[in-house]
């Protein structure tokens, strides 16, 4: 197969990514304004527990510069804020709780909401702390809600190389393996067998150590 073959073939599967990337995120952008939505109208009625559980969800379905995602943190604030103003605890541990599920969820190689992850976890360590309790029971609330048992970020790109090795064995396999004529190259099936066990090596040390 030649060069220019393998180009437009290369040129045809980016353009496809671009294309699902772009539909997407525009199905995520839609349901993020009709959740936030939902909030506002929760929220209008006095109905601040139904209003939290939607602009969770908005703020769940993140896409990078979205106003919905923007918007939905500041519903769950001032939900949370307003509710511990009112001088009703449950109401701003179910808005908090929503804060920080939704910024840990939203998480990949960075953390886009680090802000309102921190703030969530210190009003949340403020309103589980009992009345009267030592001061270092609060640092420990903290410390407990900020622990990271999360996969580390390095280790999840090892688990991502490790598939596309593989996958990239597979694929060399399929279109050199085995020539138009019927017979094996043994070159390719090497080359497929280095990159598939590659793959499957990165992968379960990915696993082993994430």
């Amino acid at each position: 197969m030649s060069a220019g073959v393998w180009l437009r073939r290369v040129a045809f599967a980016l353009l496809l990514a671009v294309v699902a990337l772009a539909v997407l995120t525009a199905r995520m952008m839609r349901e993020g304004e009709s959740a936030l939505a939902r909030s506002d109208a929760a929220f209008d009625r006095g109905d601040l527990r139904e209003s939290v559980l939607h602009a969770r969800r908005a703020a769940t379905l993140y896409a990078p510069g979205a106003p919905h995602v923007n918007a939905a943190y500041a519903r769950l604030t001032a939900v949370a804020v307003g509710a511990e103003a009112a001088g009703d605890p449950d109401v701003a541990r179910l808005a908090w709780g929503a804060m920080r599920g939704a910024a840990l969820e939203t998480r990949h190689v960075t953390t886009p909401h680090q802000a309102e992850l921190d703030r969530a976890n210190a009003a949340l360590a403020r309103l589980q702390t009992v009345k009267g309790a030592p001061p270092d029971a609060r640092t420990a609330t903290l410390a407990a809600l900020q622990k990271d048992d999360t996969p580390r970020a390095p280790w999840v790109a090892v688990l991502g190389a490790g598939f596309a090795l593989f996958f990239a064995g597979i694929v060399v396999f399929v279109a050199r393996g085995i020539t138009r004529a019927g017979r094996t190259s043994k070159s390719a099936l090497w080359v497929s067998a280095a990159l598939s066990a590659a793959g499957v090596v990165l992968w379960v040390l990915a696993v082993y150590r994430a």
